[in-house]
């Protein structure tokens, strides 16, 4: 077998069309612990085998050294290209409509934690603050603190997918189908929409996007939150300050990412410190 093109790259991989038009490769890059390739392998089954919206795993590979998925391929764009579609379109969302791209965000994730999962096991906490780890951009009270706040958030057994970038979220003819389960955990739902409400809240746009967009981009991101927040806790009964209650994590687990500019993550920093300050007074 022969790899096709790249069609797709992220922080730990990237994706190779893989034997004609049905099916890629996953191939994760060299430094990437096998362990971490088998659970995410492991997991996108379980899901894939209990209905969810997911890719279907085949098998795992071994190419030229590296460990990799097979997975079946997926034809559609990503719920991040589409954004950025809309933003450079000037496009204004509309809090009412009802099966707008960010409604069918919270939808899918609602659906994901409403799930009922074998063979997901992770725990959600411990497995955050291992991603976490320990960023150069806080000493170590504050990491400490970081970590006795989270062991006071409420607990749950529900699943979670654990990394709702919306790059990790794709539209299929009209239906999403979430990809990349390898952080999936058994834990607090909220975590998943914190992700996805810190990216739309303190996302920072590239220095080379025309002011006109970014300013757009401002009068959007506020609408967005609301119209996001709106549907999944319509849906789901959590309430908005549940949500917010996981921002210190969220915003942690992107900071530790490496894939943020620095003056994201400087934003990201001045908030958790903000949020620290509040919970300890």
């Amino acid at each position: 077998m022969m790899l096709g093109k790249c069609i797709g790259m992220g922080s730990s991989c990237e994706v190779y069309e893989w034997g004609g038009d049905d099916k890629v490769v996953k191939l994760f890059h060299s430094n990437t612990p096998p362990e971490a390739v088998q659970l995410e392998y492991r997991n996108c089954s379980a899901a894939w085998e209990s209905g969810l919206p997911s890719a279907r795993p085949f098998e795992q590979v071994i190419w030229e050294g590296r460990h990799g998925i097979i997975y079946g391929k997926i034809v559609g764009e990503t719920f991040l290209k589409r954004i950025f579609e809309q933003l450079y379109s000037f496009r204004e969302i509309d809090f009412s409509e009802a099966d707008s791209d960010l409604r069918k965000f919270a939808r899918v994730l609602n659906d994901i934690h409403k799930g009922k999962v074998l063979g997901i096991i992770t725990e959600q906490i411990e497995h955050l603050k291992a991603i976490i780890g320990r960023p150069a951009e806080f000493t170590d009270d504050e990491i400490s603190s970081i970590h006795a706040y989270m062991d006071h958030l409420p607990v749950k057994r529900q699943l979670c997918h654990g990394d709702t970038n919306p790059g990790n979220l794709l539209l299929r003819n009209g239906t999403p189908v979430m990809v990349d389960w390898m952080h999936a955990s058994l834990g607090n739902p909220a975590a998943d929409v914190a992700e996805v409400c810190v990216m739309i809240e303190y996302a920072v746009l590239s220095p080379q996007t025309p002011s006109d967009v970014i300013e757009f981009f401002e009068a959007w991101r506020k609408v967005a939150y609301n119209i996001f927040v709106d549907e999944y806790c319509k849906l789901s009964g959590v309430t908005e300050e549940e949500i917010r209650a996981w921002y210190i994590p969220a915003a942690a687990r992107s900071i530790a990412s490496g894939a943020l500019s620095g003056e994201q993550i400087a934003k990201l920093v001045s908030m958790i410190r903000d949020h620290l300050c509040n919970a300890q007074n």
